[in-house]
């Protein structure tokens, strides 16, 4: 593995070669085509970030609106229209 050292404004950066790709991300498979209006389901150890921006992709997907919100533990997602 090569290693290179570059300082540029006033920080450290370690440039390495011949690391590998981490494998792909998990993919999870949550029931949004599955939901009615109205109709929600609770997903833990997810942030809501990630959540809220899966909300978008599977709302375009499926022409449906989604939102999220803390609920105890989890958070919930509703599906809105």
């Amino acid at each position: 593995m090569l290693v290179v050292l570059i300082q540029k404004e006033g920080q450290m950066y370690e440039i390495q070669k011949d690391v590998p790709l981490p494998t792909k991300r998990v993919k999870h498979d949550y029931p949004y085509e599955q939901l009615e209006v109205g109709e929600s389901f609770v997903v833990s150890g997810v942030g809501m970030n990630s959540l809220c921006n899966l909300n978008r992709v599977k709302g375009r997907k499926y022409g449906r609106k989604f939102v999220c919100r803390k609920d105890g533990e989890g958070i919930r997602i509703w599906r809105v229209e």
